[in-house]
């Protein structure tokens, strides 16, 4: 009785069909794909003798022109699906810029081709409108496999019983004097907070950002930084400008991100 095997598949004369035969091209180490055409085209006929294929006939001849044609599809087929996705070796520096492209990707030609690929990767796979990815443990996810060591917080404190939303000095526990504080704190521009840096992420991924965060607006903000919440967070500055636009896909449109983060 036949067994089926790993290297069985439904292409071959005496395999059996079934729900457990696996479906597989066929394969053959040092046989060309032009051959094995041939050899399945002859499991195709008849077995009479007027059937016979003989070497160098015309028959034979029109299969090998036939093959030629298969094998080229073949090849063509493989090398579009593998320009599509990301997860062979055949995804090339040139298919990545072009999916860059596509997907308003940030290209560092300063990264490995694998880090280029597995952030094509994440935002092929990364769908719309699911609100499970608009949690702030998404975003901190999403932001540490791209390879930021950063991690977020909420801007919600309760305090005496109460929530209560939060400046960035007010994180620190410094004033500084270049922030404005009265009817409507000003927040942004590279605002210095005791020698470190809080910038904003709202709508640009351009550094430096200009946009102003009202006291009444604090309820929309989030907080980058380091492992504590006020600590700082490293990004090599050669991947600022990917950083900040990774922010800006991930984040719910609405928020501001306050940002403590060193760009060595």
């Amino acid at each position: 009785m036949y067994q089926v095997t790993e290297k069985s598949t439904v292409f071959g004369f005496k395999t059996p069909f079934g729900l457990k035969t696996p479906f597989k091209l066929p394969t053959s180490s040092g046989v060309a794909f032009s051959d094995l055409f041939y050899s399945l085209a002859l499991q195709l006929y008849p077995t009479g003798r007027a059937w016979n294929m003989f070497k160098y006939s015309m028959m034979e001849k029109f299969h090998s022109a036939i093959n030629v044609s298969f094998v080229r599809l073949l090849n063509d087929a493989k090398f579009t699906i593998d320009s599509c996705f990301p997860d062979n070796d055949n995804f090339d520096v040139n298919d990545c810029a072009l999916w860059e492209y596509r997907y308003g990707i940030t290209t560092n030609v300063l990264l490995d081709l694998p880090t280029r690929r597995l952030a094509i990767y994440r935002r092929m796979s990364r769908g719309r409108n699911v609100l499970a990815r608009q949690h702030i443990s998404y975003i901190e996810y999403q932001l540490q496999l791209a390879g930021f060591n950063v991690y977020l917080y909420e801007n919600g404190f309760i305090e005496g019983g109460v929530l209560i939303h939060k400046r960035p000095d007010e994180i620190l526990a410094l004033i500084p004097p270049t922030t404005q504080h009265g009817g409507t704190t000003q927040h942004g521009i590279g605002t210095q907070h005791g020698g470190v840096s809080v910038d904003i992420i709202a709508n640009s991924y351009m550094p430096n950002e200009l946009y102003g965060v009202g006291d009444d607006y604090l309820s929309k903000t989030f907080f980058i930084g380091g492992p504590t919440l006020g600590a700082t967070a490293v990004v090599p500055e050669n991947r600022e400008k990917e950083f900040r636009e990774l922010v800006l896909k991930l984040k719910p449109a609405h928020l501001v991100a306050f940002t403590f983060i060193d760009y060595l």
